[in-house]
Protein backbone atom coordinates (compact mmCIF):
# COMPACT_ATOMS: atom_id res chain seq x y z
CA UNK A 1 0.00 0.00 0.00
CA UNK A 2 2.82 2.42 0.90
CA UNK A 3 4.74 1.56 -2.27
CA UNK A 4 1.59 2.10 -4.33
CA UNK A 5 0.94 5.44 -2.61
CA UNK A 6 4.49 6.65 -3.34
CA UNK A 7 4.19 5.56 -6.96
CA UNK A 8 0.86 7.39 -7.38
CA UNK A 9 2.30 10.52 -5.78
CA UNK A 10 5.29 10.48 -8.11
CA UNK A 11 3.02 9.97 -11.12
CA UNK A 12 1.29 13.24 -10.21
CA UNK A 13 4.61 15.07 -9.99
CA UNK A 14 3.45 18.04 -12.06
CA UNK A 15 0.65 18.92 -9.66
CA UNK A 16 2.75 18.03 -6.63
CA UNK A 17 5.90 19.94 -7.62
CA UNK A 18 4.67 23.38 -6.57
CA UNK A 19 3.23 21.94 -3.38
CA UNK A 20 6.61 20.36 -2.61
CA UNK A 21 8.36 23.70 -3.19
CA UNK A 22 5.93 25.42 -0.84
CA UNK A 23 6.48 22.76 1.82
CA UNK A 24 10.27 23.11 1.44
CA UNK A 25 10.14 26.85 2.11
CA UNK A 26 7.68 26.42 4.96
CA UNK A 27 9.83 23.69 6.51
CA UNK A 28 12.92 25.93 6.55
CA UNK A 29 11.01 28.86 8.06
CA UNK A 30 9.35 26.71 10.72
CA UNK A 31 12.68 25.01 11.54
CA UNK A 32 14.27 28.41 12.19
CA UNK A 33 11.37 29.29 14.47
CA UNK A 34 11.50 25.97 16.31
CA UNK A 35 15.28 26.16 16.67
CA UNK A 36 14.94 29.60 18.26
CA UNK A 37 12.42 28.20 20.75
CA UNK A 38 14.68 25.22 21.53
CA UNK A 39 17.73 27.45 22.06
CA UNK A 40 15.75 29.83 24.28
CA UNK A 41 14.30 26.99 26.36
CA UNK A 42 17.66 25.27 26.85
CA UNK A 43 19.42 28.56 27.63
CA UNK A 44 16.80 29.60 30.18
CA UNK A 45 16.97 26.24 31.97
CA UNK A 46 20.75 25.88 32.11
CA UNK A 47 22.13 25.98 35.69
CA UNK A 48 22.85 29.54 36.80
CA UNK A 49 25.62 28.55 39.18
CA UNK A 50 24.03 30.45 42.08
CA UNK A 51 20.80 30.93 44.04
CA UNK A 52 19.33 34.28 45.05
CA UNK A 53 16.18 33.26 46.88
CA UNK A 54 16.03 35.02 50.29
CA UNK A 55 19.00 37.23 49.30
CA UNK A 56 19.26 41.01 49.66
CA UNK A 57 21.79 43.65 48.75
CA UNK A 58 22.52 46.23 51.47
CA UNK A 59 23.42 49.55 49.89
CA UNK A 60 25.99 51.14 52.21
CA UNK A 61 26.42 54.91 51.93
CA UNK A 62 28.99 57.33 53.32
CA UNK A 63 28.25 60.63 55.02
CA UNK A 64 29.06 63.72 52.99
CA UNK A 65 32.11 65.57 54.25
CA UNK A 66 29.87 68.59 54.86
CA UNK A 67 27.71 66.66 57.31
CA UNK A 68 28.10 67.72 60.96
CA UNK A 69 28.42 64.01 61.90
CA UNK A 70 31.26 63.39 59.46
CA UNK A 71 34.63 62.37 60.92
CA UNK A 72 37.95 61.89 59.18
CA UNK A 73 38.73 58.20 58.67
CA UNK A 74 41.80 56.69 56.98
CA UNK A 75 41.67 53.54 54.81
CA UNK A 76 42.34 51.12 57.67
CA UNK A 77 39.63 52.70 59.80
CA UNK A 78 37.14 52.47 56.91
CA UNK A 79 37.94 48.75 56.61
CA UNK A 80 37.39 48.34 60.36
CA UNK A 81 34.05 50.18 60.10
CA UNK A 82 32.88 47.99 57.21
CA UNK A 83 33.82 44.81 59.04
CA UNK A 84 31.97 46.06 62.13
CA UNK A 85 28.89 46.77 60.01
CA UNK A 86 28.82 43.28 58.52
CA UNK A 87 29.41 41.77 61.96
CA UNK A 88 26.36 43.61 63.33
CA UNK A 89 24.27 42.44 60.38
CA UNK A 90 25.43 38.84 60.84
CA UNK A 91 24.21 38.91 64.46
CA UNK A 92 20.73 40.00 63.40
CA UNK A 93 18.23 37.15 64.07
CA UNK A 94 16.81 37.13 60.52
CA UNK A 95 20.21 36.98 58.80
CA UNK A 96 21.66 33.56 58.02
CA UNK A 97 24.96 34.80 56.56
CA UNK A 98 26.43 38.03 55.15
CA UNK A 99 29.31 38.68 52.76
CA UNK A 100 31.36 41.38 51.08
CA UNK A 101 32.39 41.32 47.45
CA UNK A 102 33.56 43.53 44.61
CA UNK A 103 31.83 43.43 41.20
CA UNK A 104 30.75 39.90 42.04
CA UNK A 105 27.12 39.57 43.07
CA UNK A 106 24.65 37.98 40.62
CA UNK A 107 22.63 40.13 38.20
CA UNK A 108 25.38 42.72 38.10
CA UNK A 109 26.25 44.11 34.67
CA UNK A 110 29.47 45.66 35.95
CA UNK A 111 32.54 43.49 35.49
CA UNK A 112 36.31 43.45 35.80
CA UNK A 113 37.98 41.36 33.12
CA UNK A 114 41.29 39.53 33.19
CA UNK A 115 43.29 37.20 30.99
CA UNK A 116 44.91 34.18 32.62
CA UNK A 117 47.08 31.35 31.34
CA UNK A 118 47.53 27.69 32.17
CA UNK A 119 50.96 26.50 31.10
CA UNK A 120 51.21 28.00 27.58
CA UNK A 121 47.44 28.14 26.99
CA UNK A 122 45.86 31.58 27.31
CA UNK A 123 42.18 32.02 28.12
CA UNK A 124 39.94 33.29 25.33
CA UNK A 125 37.52 36.13 25.92
CA UNK A 126 37.02 37.91 29.19
CA UNK A 127 37.45 36.12 32.52
CA UNK A 128 35.46 37.90 35.22
CA UNK A 129 37.63 38.69 38.22
CA UNK A 130 35.64 38.62 41.47
CA UNK A 131 37.03 39.59 44.85
CA UNK A 132 34.94 38.17 47.67
CA UNK A 133 34.87 37.26 51.32
CA UNK A 134 34.57 33.50 52.06
CA UNK A 135 30.92 33.87 53.12
CA UNK A 136 30.07 34.86 49.52
CA UNK A 137 29.69 31.19 48.59
CA UNK A 138 27.23 30.57 51.40
CA UNK A 139 25.16 33.65 50.61
CA UNK A 140 24.62 32.65 46.96
CA UNK A 141 24.82 28.86 47.42
CA UNK A 142 27.69 28.53 44.94
CA UNK A 143 28.97 24.98 44.60
CA UNK A 144 32.19 23.44 43.38
CA UNK A 145 32.43 21.66 40.04
CA UNK A 146 33.72 18.59 41.90
CA UNK A 147 30.81 18.55 44.33
CA UNK A 148 32.12 20.90 47.04
CA UNK A 149 29.43 22.50 49.18
CA UNK A 150 29.27 26.27 49.75
CA UNK A 151 30.62 25.69 53.26
CA UNK A 152 33.60 23.72 51.94
CA UNK A 153 34.37 26.42 49.37
CA UNK A 154 34.21 29.10 52.05
CA UNK A 155 36.74 27.17 54.13
CA UNK A 156 39.04 26.64 51.14
CA UNK A 157 39.07 30.35 50.27
CA UNK A 158 40.50 31.13 53.71
CA UNK A 159 43.83 29.88 52.33
CA UNK A 160 46.03 31.52 49.72
CA UNK A 161 45.05 30.76 46.14
CA UNK A 162 42.20 31.29 43.71
CA UNK A 163 39.06 29.61 42.44
CA UNK A 164 38.30 29.40 38.73
CA UNK A 165 35.28 28.20 36.83
CA UNK A 166 35.51 24.90 34.97
CA UNK A 167 35.06 26.56 31.56
CA UNK A 168 37.91 29.11 31.62
CA UNK A 169 39.94 27.07 29.10
CA UNK A 170 37.12 25.08 27.50
CA UNK A 171 37.88 26.60 24.07
CA UNK A 172 41.18 24.72 24.25
CA UNK A 173 39.46 21.51 25.32
CA UNK A 174 40.69 21.65 28.93
CA UNK A 175 38.30 20.77 31.75
CA UNK A 176 39.79 22.47 34.80
CA UNK A 177 37.97 20.13 37.19
CA UNK A 178 40.93 17.76 36.96
CA UNK A 179 43.53 20.47 37.55
CA UNK A 180 42.91 21.46 41.18
CA UNK A 181 46.19 22.50 42.91
CA UNK A 182 47.79 23.29 39.55
CA UNK A 183 48.98 26.84 38.88
CA UNK A 184 47.63 29.52 36.58
CA UNK A 185 49.53 32.69 35.85
CA UNK A 186 49.45 36.09 34.22
CA UNK A 187 50.38 35.75 30.52
CA UNK A 188 51.74 39.29 30.16
CA UNK A 189 54.97 38.85 32.08
CA UNK A 190 54.04 40.43 35.42
CA UNK A 191 55.03 37.19 37.20
CA UNK A 192 51.72 36.74 38.99
CA UNK A 193 50.80 33.13 39.65
CA UNK A 194 48.10 31.50 41.75
CA UNK A 195 47.39 27.99 42.95
CA UNK A 196 43.95 26.70 42.01
CA UNK A 197 42.31 25.84 45.33
CA UNK A 198 38.99 24.78 43.81
CA UNK A 199 37.06 24.75 40.56
CA UNK A 200 33.52 26.10 40.59
CA UNK A 201 30.61 25.80 38.20
CA UNK A 202 30.25 28.66 35.68
CA UNK A 203 28.42 31.68 37.12
CA UNK A 204 26.05 33.03 34.49
CA UNK A 205 24.97 36.65 34.18
CA UNK A 206 21.30 35.83 33.72
CA UNK A 207 18.86 33.19 32.49
CA UNK A 208 18.85 34.76 29.04
CA UNK A 209 22.60 34.62 28.35
CA UNK A 210 23.84 31.33 26.89
CA UNK A 211 26.55 29.22 28.50
CA UNK A 212 29.95 30.47 27.42
CA UNK A 213 28.80 34.08 27.23
CA UNK A 214 30.64 36.03 29.94
CA UNK A 215 30.42 33.24 32.53
CA UNK A 216 34.12 32.46 32.92
CA UNK A 217 35.27 33.40 36.39
CA UNK A 218 38.30 33.73 38.63
CA UNK A 219 37.67 34.40 42.34
CA UNK A 220 40.09 35.71 44.95
CA UNK A 221 39.70 36.37 48.65
CA UNK A 222 39.65 40.01 49.74
CA UNK A 223 42.73 40.71 51.83
CA UNK A 224 41.48 42.80 54.76
CA UNK A 225 45.07 43.75 55.63
CA UNK A 226 45.50 45.54 52.31
CA UNK A 227 44.46 49.21 52.33
CA UNK A 228 42.80 48.71 48.92
CA UNK A 229 40.28 46.47 50.70
CA UNK A 230 38.36 49.63 51.66
CA UNK A 231 37.39 49.89 47.98
CA UNK A 232 36.82 46.14 47.47
CA UNK A 233 34.35 45.88 50.34
CA UNK A 234 31.67 47.65 48.33
CA UNK A 235 28.96 44.96 47.88
CA UNK A 236 27.30 43.89 51.10
CA UNK A 237 24.87 41.02 50.55
CA UNK A 238 22.95 38.88 53.02
CA UNK A 239 20.95 35.69 52.95
CA UNK A 240 17.90 35.73 55.21
CA UNK A 241 16.63 32.59 56.92
CA UNK A 242 13.95 30.81 54.90
CA UNK A 243 11.00 31.72 57.13
CA UNK A 244 12.05 35.30 57.98
CA UNK A 245 11.68 37.22 54.71
CA UNK A 246 8.45 38.91 55.76
CA UNK A 247 9.00 42.64 56.40
CA UNK A 248 12.78 42.13 56.49
CA UNK A 249 13.50 45.31 54.50
CA UNK A 250 11.03 47.42 56.52
CA UNK A 251 12.34 46.20 59.87
CA UNK A 252 16.00 46.59 58.90
CA UNK A 253 15.54 50.13 57.63
CA UNK A 254 13.66 51.02 60.81
CA UNK A 255 16.62 49.85 62.90
CA UNK A 256 19.30 51.23 60.57
CA UNK A 257 19.69 54.76 62.04
CA UNK A 258 20.14 53.42 65.57
CA UNK A 259 22.03 50.16 65.14
CA UNK A 260 23.80 50.36 61.79
CA UNK A 261 25.64 53.69 61.83
CA UNK A 262 29.36 52.94 62.01
CA UNK A 263 31.84 55.79 61.55
CA UNK A 264 30.69 57.59 58.42
CA UNK A 265 28.84 54.52 57.10
CA UNK A 266 25.10 54.04 57.13
CA UNK A 267 22.55 51.83 55.33
CA UNK A 268 20.97 53.84 52.53
CA UNK A 269 18.61 51.19 51.16
CA UNK A 270 17.99 47.48 50.85
CA UNK A 271 17.20 45.75 47.57
CA UNK A 272 15.77 42.28 47.11
CA UNK A 273 17.59 40.19 44.51
CA UNK A 274 14.20 39.45 43.01
CA UNK A 275 13.98 43.15 42.14
CA UNK A 276 17.60 43.28 40.99
CA UNK A 277 16.92 40.34 38.72
CA UNK A 278 13.81 41.98 37.26
CA UNK A 279 15.76 45.16 36.52
CA UNK A 280 18.55 43.26 34.78
CA UNK A 281 16.47 40.82 32.72
CA UNK A 282 13.51 43.09 31.90
CA UNK A 283 14.97 44.16 28.55
CA UNK A 284 15.86 40.58 27.60
CA UNK A 285 12.43 39.41 28.70
CA UNK A 286 10.76 42.09 26.57
CA UNK A 287 12.88 41.09 23.56
CA UNK A 288 11.90 37.47 24.12
CA UNK A 289 8.19 38.32 24.34
CA UNK A 290 8.43 40.38 21.14
CA UNK A 291 10.27 37.58 19.38
CA UNK A 292 7.81 34.94 20.57
CA UNK A 293 4.87 37.11 19.50
CA UNK A 294 6.42 37.52 16.06
CA UNK A 295 7.11 33.80 15.83
CA UNK A 296 3.55 32.96 16.88
CA UNK A 297 2.15 35.34 14.27
CA UNK A 298 4.41 33.75 11.66
CA UNK A 299 3.34 30.22 12.62
CA UNK A 300 -0.34 31.19 12.49
CA UNK A 301 0.14 32.58 8.99
CA UNK A 302 2.04 29.47 7.93
CA UNK A 303 -0.73 27.31 9.34
CA UNK A 304 -3.44 29.28 7.57
CA UNK A 305 -1.48 29.21 4.31
CA UNK A 306 -0.93 25.46 4.40
CA UNK A 307 -4.43 24.84 5.69
CA UNK A 308 -5.86 26.88 2.81
CA UNK A 309 -3.65 25.15 0.24
CA UNK A 310 -4.65 21.65 1.27
CA UNK A 311 -8.28 22.67 1.79
CA UNK A 312 -8.47 24.02 -1.77
CA UNK A 313 -6.58 20.99 -3.08
CA UNK A 314 -8.97 18.58 -1.35
CA UNK A 315 -12.05 20.51 -2.46
CA UNK A 316 -10.90 20.08 -6.07
CA UNK A 317 -10.89 16.32 -5.58
CA UNK A 318 -14.50 15.82 -4.45
CA UNK A 319 -15.21 13.86 -7.61
CA UNK A 320 -12.23 11.59 -6.98
CA UNK A 321 -13.48 10.94 -3.45
CA UNK A 322 -16.95 10.09 -4.78
CA UNK A 323 -15.52 7.62 -7.34
CA UNK A 324 -13.47 5.92 -4.64
CA UNK A 325 -16.59 5.56 -2.48
CA UNK A 326 -18.55 4.12 -5.38
CA UNK A 327 -15.77 1.58 -5.94
CA UNK A 328 -15.99 0.39 -2.36
CA UNK A 329 -13.35 2.44 -0.60
CA UNK A 330 -14.10 3.09 3.06
CA UNK A 331 -13.75 6.47 4.72
CA UNK A 332 -10.59 5.33 6.50
CA UNK A 333 -9.11 4.19 3.14
CA UNK A 334 -9.78 7.60 1.61
CA UNK A 335 -8.37 9.42 4.64
CA UNK A 336 -5.20 7.32 4.58
CA UNK A 337 -4.82 7.86 0.83
CA UNK A 338 -5.17 11.64 0.85
CA UNK A 339 -3.32 12.34 4.10
CA UNK A 340 -0.65 9.83 3.17
CA UNK A 341 -0.05 11.68 -0.11
CA UNK A 342 0.55 14.94 1.76
CA UNK A 343 2.90 13.24 4.24
CA UNK A 344 4.86 11.56 1.43
CA UNK A 345 5.49 14.95 -0.17
CA UNK A 346 6.48 16.40 3.21
CA UNK A 347 8.85 13.47 3.87
CA UNK A 348 10.54 13.92 0.50
CA UNK A 349 11.16 17.67 1.00
CA UNK A 350 12.29 17.24 4.61
CA UNK A 351 15.65 15.79 3.52
CA UNK A 352 16.76 18.83 1.43
CA UNK A 353 15.19 21.10 4.07
CA UNK A 354 17.46 19.60 6.76
CA UNK A 355 20.47 20.12 4.48
CA UNK A 356 19.54 23.79 4.09
CA UNK A 357 18.98 24.05 7.86
CA UNK A 358 22.49 22.71 8.43
CA UNK A 359 23.88 25.28 6.00
CA UNK A 360 22.11 28.04 7.94
CA UNK A 361 23.71 26.76 11.13
CA UNK A 362 27.11 26.28 9.47
CA UNK A 363 27.20 29.91 8.35
CA UNK A 364 26.09 30.95 11.88
CA UNK A 365 22.86 32.56 10.72
CA UNK A 366 21.20 31.24 13.88
CA UNK A 367 23.62 33.00 16.25
CA UNK A 368 21.29 36.02 16.08
CA UNK A 369 19.19 34.49 18.87
CA UNK A 370 22.03 33.21 21.06
CA UNK A 371 22.77 29.82 19.48
CA UNK A 372 26.37 29.84 20.73
CA UNK A 373 26.76 26.14 19.90
CA UNK A 374 25.38 26.91 16.46
CA UNK A 375 26.34 23.73 14.60
CA UNK A 376 24.88 21.22 17.03
CA UNK A 377 23.73 18.19 15.02
CA UNK A 378 21.56 16.87 17.84
CA UNK A 379 19.66 20.14 18.20
CA UNK A 380 19.28 20.50 14.42
CA UNK A 381 17.74 17.02 14.16
CA UNK A 382 15.43 17.56 17.15
CA UNK A 383 14.23 20.87 15.69
CA UNK A 384 13.73 19.17 12.31
CA UNK A 385 11.62 16.41 13.88
CA UNK A 386 9.46 18.95 15.74
CA UNK A 387 9.12 20.94 12.51
CA UNK A 388 8.04 17.78 10.66
CA UNK A 389 5.45 17.01 13.33
CA UNK A 390 4.03 20.57 13.27
CA UNK A 391 3.71 20.66 9.48
CA UNK A 392 2.26 17.15 9.47
CA UNK A 393 -0.48 18.33 11.85
CA UNK A 394 -1.17 21.29 9.57
CA UNK A 395 -1.46 18.92 6.59
CA UNK A 396 -3.74 16.52 8.45
CA UNK A 397 -6.02 19.40 9.48
CA UNK A 398 -5.97 20.92 5.99
CA UNK A 399 -6.87 17.63 4.34
CA UNK A 400 -8.94 15.93 7.01
CA UNK A 401 -11.65 18.56 7.52
CA UNK A 402 -12.59 19.15 3.86
CA UNK A 403 -12.21 15.41 3.11
CA UNK A 404 -14.59 14.56 5.93
CA UNK A 405 -17.09 17.08 4.58
CA UNK A 406 -16.71 15.71 1.03
CA UNK A 407 -17.31 12.14 2.18
CA UNK A 408 -20.62 13.15 3.74
CA UNK A 409 -21.94 14.05 0.28
CA UNK A 410 -23.89 11.49 -1.67
CA UNK A 411 -21.56 10.17 -4.43
CA UNK A 412 -24.26 10.65 -7.06
CA UNK A 413 -24.68 14.33 -6.12
CA UNK A 414 -20.91 14.86 -6.15
CA UNK A 415 -20.49 13.21 -9.54
CA UNK A 416 -23.46 15.14 -10.94
CA UNK A 417 -21.84 18.43 -9.90
CA UNK A 418 -18.62 17.34 -11.57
Amino acid sequence: MNRKLIKQTLNDWRSNMWLALELLIVSIVVWYTVDYCCVTYVTYNEPLGFEVDHCYKINVCTLNSNSPDYTERDASQVITDKLELIDRLSRRPEVEVASYSNVAHPYNWNSTGETVAYDTIVSEGMVNARNVSPEYFKVFKIRGANGETPEQLAALLENEGVFISSNVFENSGIDMRTHVHDTIHDPFGYNYSWEIKAVINPIRYSEYMAHGTMDKTIIRKINYGDKSASFLLDELCVRVKDNMDKDFITNLMADAPKHFRVGNLFIGSVSSFDNLRDNVVSEDRQKLLSMVSGMAFLLINVFLGLFGTFWFRTQQRVGEIAIRKVNGATRSDIFRRMIGEGLVILSVVTIPAICIDMLLAHFELNTAYGAADYFNIGRIIVSALITYALIALMIIAGIGIPAWRAMRLDPAVALHDE
